[in-house]
């Protein structure tokens, strides 16, 4: 008798984690579309390059605003995050890529799914109290790369949000900031 009720204690308290990994992660007031619009912030040269390099690029790119657009959802219960921006080195394609992420563990979910044809190799998303992030990585023909991270910030309004791109040589990054509101 004793043995049953530890039996039936063992599987009362399996079924919550269960129904905790049938949720997608993301805070439901989160879910929606937003637009918005990001300008030209600065470019950093990384410190961590050995040797470093004597003339450091920094960047000049057009300080113009340029469109940011982003929908986040769940697909088959899973966090999804449609991003389309119009503009600058990181431009996307009209219908903007949408990427698919696995299970949340801990905040961090892998790419699951990816359905632009130029889209990144690999990508991350992590979930925060009040923010949520991708970083992408892109892969050019002749086999350097590029990451990408995007960030929001989420405000009783939209968001604000944060554009980094990281270049092939990894010797700085660029950022783009602006805000967005919820549709």
């Amino acid at each position: 008798m004793i043995g049953r009720r530890i039996l039936l204690g063992a599987g009362a308290a399996f079924l919550p984690t269960l129904a905790a990994r049938a949720q997608s992660g993301l805070w439901p007031e989160w879910i929606g579309r937003y637009d918005g619009a990001a300008r030209f912030y600065r470019s950093i040269p990384l410190e961590d390059i050995y040797p470093p390099p004597q003339e450091p690029h920094v960047d000049r790119d057009d300080p113009a605003p340029f469109g940011v657009h982003f929908d986040i959802r769940t697909v088959d219960g899973l966090p999804a995050i449609r991003l389309r921006i119009d503009s600058g080195p990181m431009q996307t394609a009209d219908s903007g890529e949408l990427l698919v992420f696995g299970p949340l563990i801990d905040g961090v979910a892998v790419l699951a799914a990816n359905e632009a044809r130029h889209g990144p190799r690999s990508a991350t998303l992590t979930v925060g109290r009040d923010l949520l992030g991708t970083e992408a990585l892109f892969a050019h023909a002749d086999g350097s790369f590029w990451r990408r991270h995007f960030t929001v910030r989420f405000t009783p309004g939209g968001g604000d949000i944060i554009l980094w791109v990281f270049d092939a040589a990894g010797t700085r990054a660029r950022t783009w900031r602006g805000s967005a509101v919820k549709h």
